[in-house]
């Protein structure tokens, strides 16, 4: 059985880019779990102890945190953070590389633009390098509205030698919905590398 925890990227009746998935078309052996806020979040240590404390709820061992948008940069730091419990993270068209602080909505979130780079995904690559073990699979999947910063993350990862999937795919609409669950999930289960991507391994 797969463990799947989705990390919600909107207010939780917002359906402006689709909800959260309760199932997986063709996929019968994966259970989902979603973690829960009653407004909008972006991931600051808080809010992402919040999503921590929930998961440490659930009765598994081992999960593959998905996040979509600005809970990409949830599912990025949480796994950093628990290693030990996550087998694998997806993250799909996140703003992982841009040195300022996104607009009025992050402002509760993160004081100014120093206090957001100090957990940005592409500032923070040799910290995740060093906790995360050999057995992480990491998926990173592009979209139409962050291919280019999705692109520059899996590069500075390139660099250093952190083995990850990187599915350029500037087509896809920037939605629940939009398939790349499906070809994220494809990756975690080929374990020998994908068919439509670039593979880095560790050296």
């Amino acid at each position: 059985m797969l463990n799947l925890v989705f990390l919600p990227a909107t207010e939780p009746d917002d359906e402006t880019f689709g909800m959260i998935p309760t199932r997986i078309e063709g996929c019968s052996s994966i259970s989902i779990h979603q973690v829960r806020y009653p407004g909008m979040v972006w991931y600051n240590a808080a809010v992402r102890q919040e999503a921590i404390d929930q998961i440490r709820t659930l009765d598994v061992t081992s999960i593959v945190l998905v996040g979509f948008s600005k809970s990409g940069l949830g599912a990025w730091n949480i796994a950093r953070t628990i290693p030990d419990r996550i087998s694998g993270t997806i993250i799909f068209d996140a703003p992982v590389a841009r040195e300022e602080r996104p607009g009025p909505e992050a402002a509760p979130f993160y004081a100014d633009d120093a206090s957001w780079r100090e957990e940005l995904p592409n500032r923070t690559v040799p910290a995740f390098k060093a906790v995360m073990p050999a057995t992480h699979s990491l998926v990173l999947i592009s979209g139409d509205s962050y291919h280019d910063e999705m692109c520059t993350l899996s590069k500075s990862l390139g660099k250093i030698g952190v083995e990850h999937t990187f599915l350029p795919r500037p087509h896809l609409k920037h939605h629940w919905n939009s398939g790349w669950i499906e070809q994220g999930l494809n990756e975690i289960y080929a374990q020998d590398g994908p068919q439509h991507g670039h593979r880095h391994r560790r050296p």
